[in-house]
């Protein structure tokens, strides 16, 4: 339909039939050289067109807009894996990769990406994804600084894992991940990534406890991430003094379950004095989980105060001495 003389419709259905004739032209041999650059001209033009036909884009209804588009785009190809170009033309915006984050982040659609791509797992949102958007949308508008908004958030969901694109939400700041690692090195709190557990993924994280008796040993971040991986892998994520592993631990009842480096010959303030080659060397070091560790610790204190004391040192205390309070 042409429209009355004057219209914006003018002309249009002239123009909509030359666009289809170069559309029927490239149909007709679509593996030809540069088939694809005249597409994409055609497809500009086109954009062109509309705009000068019908005006700028007009607000979409809700569910209705470039995340609505994306979502059902998504869901059309559940388990299949989507280029982002196809997404952003699908939206015909900018930001479309951060509407990806919101149906992630807020509605708890489970969407993988990986070099670009993306790939909806389920077709319906997860509950508990879409819960922890509540919670993290609550501190989010708390005041305080961006890591301590993280530390709320992590223990409000204490035990379950937390994705780095929430944490990055509830500090609005992209530098979450690196809160979390100031928290756990700088402040002992017992928080687990994929160098931890062979369960997480990079941009996971799990607060294993709140409590205060189950910080971490401080000298912890003395072993850099990848070398504490390595020996984590090595030993299976088993400790190896109670020869449990998660599992194990949890099938125990034990939910505060979790490993850290022992240097073999050296605890405590000692690990301070050793040169970087021993200290470093996976062959002095060894997983054990916290409670072990713990008590590694506790009876080398004890062989410390026997060995002040005069008495002998025999791998340890003959009469057990409790730790000061």
């Amino acid at each position: 339909m042409e429209g009355s003389p004057g219209s914006p419709l003018d002309g249009i259905s002239e123009d909509l039939r030359r666009i289809a004739a170069l559309l029927g032209a490239v149909a007709d041999d679509p593996s030809a050289e540069g088939a694809r650059d005249e597409l994409e001209s055609i497809s500009a033009e086109l954009r062109v067109l509309i705009t000068r036909h019908f005006g700028a884009r007009r607000r979409a209804a809700h569910g209705q807009g470039a995340r609505g588009a994306i979502l059902a785009h998504l869901q059309s190809k559940t388990g299949q894996w989507v280029e982002g170009q196809e997404l952003a033309a699908i939206s015909g915006i900018q930001e479309w990769a951060r509407r990806i984050r919101e149906l992630r982040v807020e509605s708890g659609y489970d969407i993988e990406e990986d070099g670009g791509r993306y790939r909806l797992v389920r077709a319906e949102p997860n509950a508990d994804a879409a819960g922890k958007w509540g919670t993290a949308n609550d501190i989010r508008r708390r005041p305080g600084s961006a890591r301590d908004r993280i530390l709320q958030f992590l223990i409000a969901e204490v035990g379950h894992v937390v994705t780095r694109d929430q944490l990055d939400y509830v500090a609005k700041i992209k530098e979450g991940s690196r809160r979390v690692r100031e928290l756990r090195d700088e402040e002992g709190w017992p928080i687990e990534s994929h160098i931890d557990v062979a369960f997480l993924t990079p941009g996971q994280y799990r607060l294993v406890s709140a409590d205060e008796q189950d910080r971490r040993d401080p000298r912890q971040r003395k072993f850099p991430e990848e070398l504490r991986h390595r020996v984590f892998e090595r030993d299976a994520f088993t400790c190896q003094s109670c020869r449990r592993d998660r599992a194990i631990a949890l099938t125990a009842g034990d939910s505060r379950y979790y490993l850290e480096v022992h240097h073999i010959s050296a605890m405590a303030e000692q690990l301070d004095a050793l040169p970087s080659e021993e200290l470093n060397d996976p062959g002095n070091l060894v997983t054990l989980c916290h409670r072990c560790h713990s008590r590694e610790t506790a009876d080398f204190q004890r062989r410390r105060r026997s060995e002040r004391g005069g008495q002998p040192i025999t791998g340890q205390a003959e009469t057990p001495v409790e730790p000061d309070d």
